[in-house]
């Protein structure tokens, strides 16, 4: 099972990919970890992008790509993976494409994440994160044990700047921008699953896989 997650920045891809990963036995593939391992690793690509990101720049997509056909070749992802937080843009998607061919892979299934920016804009200003870890808490429906603190390893948590309510605003115009064409790209190839993204994470997940195996069963 390959199975692509997209959705607005607060939809709750991260949770549901962990649990979509388990639940069928393949790595969760998040662009945002494989950027932090390469870096990590000192590798010569992950030095590549540790000039980007020491710039606060964002990382050319030639280099993410670069990364993510390394993890995909990886003999986990032989038969299945979860990509998480890519691609975000059509030319994205392409390139995407093209790897994946370079390696004898394809998508089964794209779940599209619908959920209302009113409620993102709630999510994402009471989201509060790890610097050590990265994990991520909602300080309102999850927050940590302790207070502040977190669970993992008792490093205080902060909040992203891009976390204010103004910020959030102008990242989900932009990504309603962006989405629109990759949505069509992958509604054209008969990929694509919309997810009613709001409600409690259990139920959420249950909508995912259920559509994911009636869309497997058009296939049969």
């Amino acid at each position: 099972m390959r199975i692509v997650l997209i959705g607005p920045p607060g939809a709750g891809k991260g949770t549901q990919a962990v649990a979509l990963a388990a639940h069928y036995g393949v790595p969760h593939v998040a662009s945002g970890d494989i950027l932090r391992f390469a870096v990590a690793w000192k590798t010569e690509i992950g030095l590549r992008a540790k000039e980007y990101m020491d710039a606060g720049e964002l990382v050319p997509d030639e280099i993410v790509l670069e990364l993510l056909k390394i993890r995909l070749e990886q003999s986990d992802a032989r038969e299945g993976f979860v990509v998480d937080g890519f691609p975000r843009t059509l030319p994205q998607a392409e390139e995407l494409d093209r790897i994946l061919g370079e390696i004898a892979h394809a998508i089964d299934v794209v779940v599209n994440f619908e959920v209302p920016d009113e409620l993102i804009v709630l999510r994402l200003s009471q989201r509060a994160s790890c610097p050590t870890c990265g994990r991520t808490y909602n300080l309102l429906a999850s927050p940590p044990r302790s207070d502040y603190q977190c669970d993992n390893d008792g490093t205080p948590l902060f909040q992203r700047d891009d976390d204010r309510p103004e910020v959030i605003a102008n990242r989900l115009a932009v990504f309603h921008r962006q989405t629109r064409p990759l949505i069509r790209y992958y509604e054209d190839r008969s990929m694509l699953v919309h997810i009613d993204g709001a409600g409690d994470p259990e139920e959420v997940f249950e909508r995912i896989v259920k559509e994911i195996e009636c869309k497997q069963g058009e296939g049969k």
